[in-house]
């Protein structure tokens, strides 16, 4: 009896670094197929040669016992694959309609006028929508919707195809715990009509929890295949890592200093309405919320990228009735974001410009960037911050873990002290996350403050001294460390008073 899908002996160099070594993957019809390991490990690389986005340099790929050719992602769809990347790939001018039958629009009768039926595509993308629990009108463009809704309008795309595989690669990245039971019940279903799942994800609770099989691929190569009932979250845990890892969330206890920044009052086109809150010094202050609640809204607004608002921001007592980026840098604010938000790092650039960018006069001389000076500074942040990579590297090369370190070390180089940092460990792996909790620590040790943005309710409560909980743009309770847990900041996240 063959398998349903079965990935042979693949190998792939780039640059003439193996970074798949003879990686072999059965899966069965109607399996949730998770597969799993650090950033870098392979994964990412192993479903896009799945997709036709990468070709193989050695291997064969079976679909239900017979030898396919991919080499395009047009083969690959053809075939019934279909990939929900972990970056949105959405055009965000265009409707959430014409985005999911987008070059596959239905015609109207008579074939030779070749007019769109637009009545149906409207209608089809509503059913969608319900089935999502997702009330939004079809015609809203994407790039009005939060990045849960996009990622949902991402997988509504994939399953439009009627595609027999779905790969999900990190799909509850930007989801919160209530749109996430929505994704799981669709896997659920999804399962039941025999589609095939292969699931990427970090997060290794939600792989106990809706997974069949779980694979583990470490620096390249297929570890071992398990049924997930057979093994424990510690064992998938060390065997991605090759090592332990004791402590998930090191929080250090810090007395928190004198008030740092304070927002008074903050309002904002109607998505941000009386914001009031003070961070200390040395204080990791958590905001947290469900889809749509305005947390990341009110963090573009307190860095200046969106305005103008109403109320006053106060960075070290000095009163500021208006903000841009300019001003937040000059007074020490910076914006740490989120891995794929086209806002954190210059895409096709060494690291080593990334890094400098926050203060080009420093690696100048007479007007002119020294690179000598640039790489040298760069090298040493890389160092410091364990980026496994050269300074001359192109950062679309790292993986989200070493690029989420290349944004801090360029806040770090301009001397940032006040850091709003957005989903400081979304689409990461466990072992990473730790580095980048650790960076968050010594950064509060040196007497600096965090703004930490993030819906994962787990790290809120491991890492903050304070959360800040969220609903329709207000901040409906600011609980203390002592009395946070994950069912009162759900309580307060649905609007409970």
């Amino acid at each position: 009896m063959y398998a349903f899908l079965e990935m042979r002996n693949i190998t792939k160099y780039f640059n003439g670094n193996k970074v798949l070594d003879k990686c072999s993957l059965s899966v069965n019809q109607g399996e949730v197929h998770a597969l799993v390991g650090e950033n870098g490990a392979g994964k990412s690389t192993l479903m896009k040669i799945l997709a036709g986005l990468f070709t193989p340099d050695e291997g064969e790929i079976l679909l239900n016992g017979k030898k396919v050719n991919i080499t395009t992602p047009k083969q690959s769809q053809d075939l019934g694959i279909a990939m929900i990347y972990q970056e949105v790939r959405l055009f965000s001018d265009l409707s959430i309609a014409e985005n999911i039958f987008i070059n596959r629009q239905p015609l109207k009768s008579p074939k030779f006028l070749r007019l769109i039926d637009w009545n149906k595509v409207y209608s089809e993308t509503t059913d969608y929508l319900k089935h999502f629990s997702l009330d939004i009108d079809p015609h809203t463009p994407v790039k009005n919707l939060s990045t849960g809704q996009q990622k949902f309008v991402e997988i509504i795309k994939a399953l439009s195809q009627n595609a027999n595989v779905i790969i999900m690669d990190e799909p509850t990245s930007a989801l919160t715990e209530q749109e996430i039971d929505v994704l799981f019940d669709v896997i659920r279903t999804l399962k039941s009509i025999g589609k095939t799942v292969i699931y990427i994800s970090h997060r290794i609770q939600e792989i106990k929890m809706i997974a069949d099989r779980v694979t583990i691929i470490r620096d390249g190569k297929i570890i071992q295949t398990s049924d997930v009932k057979s093994v424990d979250i510690n064992t998938i845990i060390k065997t991605m890592a090759d090592r332990e890892i004791e402590d998930r969330y090191p929080k250090l206890n810090i007395k928190p200093g004198p008030v740092v920044f304070s927002a008074r009052n903050i309002n904002f086109e109607g998505r941000i309405s009386d914001v009031s809150f003070d961070v200390r010094k040395g204080e990791i202050f958590g905001i947290t919320g469900l889809s749509g609640s305005g947390r990341r809204t009110l963090a573009r607004v307190l860095f200046g990228i969106d305005g103008p608002y109403g109320g006053v921001i106060e960075i070290n007592g000095k009163k500021l009735k208006n903000i841009t980026p300019k001003i937040a840098k000059k007074n020490g604010l910076c914006f740490v974001t989120g891995i794929g938000t086209g806002e954190g790092l210059i895409n096709n650039m060494e690291i080593s410009k990334n890094i400098t960018i926050t203060d080009l006069l420093r690696v100048s001389r007479f007007g002119v960037i020294d690179s000598g000076r640039e790489f040298n500074i760069a090298r040493d942040y890389i160092k410091r911050l364990e980026i496994q990579a050269s300074e001359k590297e192109n950062v679309d090369n790292l993986s989200g873990g070493m690029q989420k370190k290349v944004i801090f070390a360029k806040w770090l180089f301009a001397n940032a002290k006040i850091l709003i940092i957005d989903e400081p460990t979304a689409g990461i792996d466990i072992s990473s996350k730790v580095d980048i909790y650790n960076i968050i620590n010594e950064l509060v040790l040196s007497g600096s403050s965090i703004i930490m943005i993030s819906s994962d309710f787990s790290e809120i409560i491991g890492m903050c001294d304070r959360v800040a909980v969220m609903y329709n743009g207000r901040i409906q309770k600011i609980l203390s460390r002592d009395e946070c847990t994950q069912e009162k900041i759900l309580y307060y996240a649905s609007g409970g008073k």
